[in-house]
């Protein structure tokens, strides 16, 4: 990592389909994009509440790039750390920003998943006879 990067750490939702592709290079590279909503609670009202969107692109490369390629989707709760990057540019004459994240680490957020599915991830080995079993040390 190089000096003085700004990382940080979004909790969000990806709402992009994971675009996967291949440089000349042999480097691999996933990007889609996540939101995440500020909730906050109103206590006039009693209630939560949402609060600013933040969109952003996440850009992963090589090995990580692979495991997104392979792991998400549209939808899916999300908690990616990187570096920040901001792009300055001016549409309709007008000066905008876009904010994107070159991601170290990507993962489920599992207090929001629903389901990893009914399949186990690994198939357990069950031997007939207990003394068959391999000895787990």
């Amino acid at each position: 990592m190089s000096w003085n990067s700004t990382v940080i750490t979004v909790v969000g939702t990806v709402v992009s389909d994971i675009t996967y592709k291949h440089g000349e290079d042999g480097k691999t590279n996933a990007f889609f994009r996540i939101n995440s909503t500020e909730r906050r609670y109103n206590t006039v009202i009693g209630d939560w509440e949402d609060g600013e969107t933040l969109w952003m692109g996440v850009s992963c490369w090589r090995k990580l790039a692979d495991s997104v390629k392979t792991t998400l989707s549209k939808g899916d709760p999300v908690i990616v750390q990187g570096k920040l990057r901001i792009r300055h540019y001016e549409k309709d004459d007008v000066k905008r920003q876009a904010f994107s994240l070159d991601a170290l680490h990507v993962g489920l957020d599992l207090s929001r998943v629903q389901s990893l599915g009914s399949a186990p991830l690994v198939e357990p080995r069950v031997a007939e006879d207990p003394a068959e079993e391999p000895v787990p040390f």
